[in-house]
Order: C-alpha cells, then sequence, then structure tokens
C-alpha cells in the first residue's frame, strides 16, 4: 500500500488552480461551495485563466523530501477527533511538539471524518530562533480519489526554549500563522481561493501538534518496511520505491496518556 507521502514524492509538479477547482467540484456534489466553482468553469476565459495559475517556487527537491522521517498518524488522528478540544489543548501546550528530525512527514490517510477529503499530512521543520524555536508544516491534502495538492498551506509555530508552544491570549490554543501558495505572475488570486478552505482545514493541527507531542516521548517507534514486491511494482511504475515509515497505534502509551479523559472530580 502507497503512503500520502510516496503519492507527493511522485508528484511531477504542483497542480495547477483548474485542477483544483474541478477536484472541488467533483467531491463536493451539491455543496454551495461546488456549484458555484461549477459556474465559475462554465466559462471558457476562466477555465483557461485557471489552468494557468500554479504556485511558484521550487520548494525542497525531492532528494530531500527522501530524507524525512515519515509517520503515519491514522490513530492518533481518530483519538483527537474524539478527544475534547479544550482538554487536549489544556495538555498540549505543557507538553514539547518540537521534532527530534530535520524533516519529519506526518501522515493520516483513508479519513471519513473530513467529507472530500481523505488523507492529510504536514512536512515539519523547525530551526532555533532568538526565543525559542521556529516551526513550520507545510500542509498537504488529498481529496477523493488521489487528488493530492500539496502545499494546500504553510502553517508557522512559534516555541519556547522548551519546544513547548506559544498559545494565543488567554488561551491554551496554539498561536498560529498561515500562508498560502502564491501565483508570482497573479498575485492574490491563489490565497483568494484556497485561505478559506485551508482556515476550515485549520483544526486538524490537533492532529499534527499531538502526534508530534507523541514522537517527543516515544522515540523507539518500529520501522515498517513496505513489502518488496509491491515496492518493486510501484518502483516500474513511479520510478521509485516505496518508503518505509513508522506508524503511531493507538495503544501507544504516549497517545493513551495524551487523550485520557480527565478523572471525575
Amino acid at each position: 500500500m502507497t503512503r500520502l507521502f510516496d503519492r507527493q514524492l511522485a508528484q511531477p509538479q504542483p497542480p495547477s488552480l483548474y485542477d483544483f477547482l474541478q477536484t472541488v467540484q467533483a467531491t463536493g456534489d451539491d455543496s454551495p461551495r461546488a456549484m458555484r466553482v461549477r459556474r465559475l468553469l462554465a466559462s471558457p476565459e476562466a477555465a483557461r485563466l485557471a489552468r494557468q495559475v500554479r504556485p511558484g517556487g521550487t520548494g525542497l527537491s525531492v532528494r530531500e523530501l527522501h530524507g524525512a522521517r515519515v509517520v503515519a498518524a491514522e490513530a492518533v488522528h481518530d483519538k483527537v477527533s474524539r478527544t475534547p478540544a479544550p482538554e487536549l489543548f489544556a495538555r498540549l501546550r505543557h507538553q514539547s511538539v518540537l521534532p527530534r528530525h530535520q524533516l519529519t512527514f506526518i501522515e493520516a490517510q483513508k479519513l471519513n471524518s473530513l467529507g472530500p477529503v481523505t488523507a492529510i499530512g504536514w512536512l515539519v521543520t523547525s530551526r532555533p530562533a532568538e526565543d525559542g524555536y521556529a516551526m513550520e508544516a507545510y500542509f498537504s491534502t488529498e481529496w477523493g480519489r488521489g487528488k493530492l495538492f500539496s502545499p494546500l498551506a504553510a502553517f508557522h509555530f512559534a516555541l519556547d526554549h522548551n519546544g513547548r508552544y506559544r498559545p494565543e491570549a488567554g488561551s491554551d490554543l496554539p498561536h498560529v500563522a498561515m500562508a498560502t501558495p502564491e501565483d508570482p505572475q497573479r498575485p492574490g488570486l491563489l490565497p483568494e481561493i484556497l485561505d478559506p478552505i485551508a482556515q476550515s482545514l485549520s483544526g486538524t493541527t490537533a492532529t499534527l501538534l499531538a502526534t508530534l507531542a507523541v514522537l517527543d516521548k516515544a522515540v523507539h517507534l518500529p520501522e515498517t518496511i513496505p513489502d518488496p514486491a509491491q515496492s518493486a511494482a510501484y518502483r516500474r511504475r513511479a520510478g521509485r520505491a516505496l518508503v518505509s515509515y513508522r506508524r503511531i497505534s493507538a495503544d501507544t502509551p504516549a497517545l493513551l496518556d495524551l487523550v485520557a479523559p480527565h478523572p471525575a472530580a
């Protein structure tokens, strides 16, 4: 089975705005957003322009991405989605979420809790800053059957010297700065489309931060090596072997501690 990270490595170039709008239309059925997109793409001129709009910049190379530590976090996403947010963030804000590796790719796929979005992932990196660390998480999404859009947005977190995120004033929620891709030839167009969609999915950062908190404690997760026959078949099809990864299981002690219900008073 391929992971989201495998499919991201195989993506030849950033998708166009037209690709994204087509997917929103196909996966949204009769939602108001899908109906607006359908009307927009009915215009030949609008469709032609959308085909030309792509995010600028080269990003990280495939060689650099190949060095990332891949973590399957479906169990984290499942448990986080069933944990009251106030309880979860009251615990998370006191735990280190600083990644231990230079590049970490955290993903959860085969989801059924996010509507048309069937997989999510973050490429996480960090660097020292004057008052602690700066952490960036580049957000990938997959819609329907294999429509990958990466990055949909970049989330920026400030961490203190102990690796704990800086919360919003008077809250346990993290302070997050978000940026969406930009086409240098048509500034403002991509953010106008992508910002509200990325904002609607920003709650998934709970899965990201919870996974990082678990990884800070569960440092010896076993490595999963893909089946050699499947990996060879994928190499013939995509030009590269399947990547190995580490999985956080539902019974990982650090995860259970994080989402355990508060004892009754």
